[in-house]
């Protein structure tokens, strides 16, 4: 499976492609959502963990653009991020996420979310 993680945590980015590669799973990797769609563009991810906060374009912007593209608009998102907020996860939500993890994580919690919304 591909994975595409966007967040503009070096460190977190790291983390998250040592949890997945060991598994057999391709990252992808994107500072932020504006990197992350001129990837896409390229090369279409079959799952996507996504930060909230990032400069240049953050999540629920990266969210609301997804969304208006029919090639992209069914992909699964896991948010991951530090914000662990009901009206968040709401909007998060309502823009098209399909899973929600609070920072910091575990990996077998990415693990059980990317099952659960990926069938990984």
């Amino acid at each position: 499976m591909k994975i595409l993680t966007v967040d503009d945590s070096a460190t977190l980015r790291k983390i998250v492609f040592m949890s997945l590669t060991e598994l057999g799973h391709t990252v992808l990797e994107a500072e932020n959502g504006r990197v992350a769609l001129d990837g896409m563009a390229k090369e279409i991810p079959d799952c996507i963990v996504l930060d909230i906060n990032m400069p240049v374009m953050g999540g629920l912007d990266f969210l609301a653009e997804k969304g208006k593209n029919p090639r992209w608009s069914a992909i699964p998102v896991i948010v991951l991020t530090t914000q662990d907020e009901t009206e968040l996860r709401h909007q998060a939500v309502a823009l098209g996420a399909n899973g929600f993890l609070a920072k910091p994580f575990k990996k077998e919690e990415l693990l059980a979310a990317l099952k659960q919304v990926a069938g990984l």
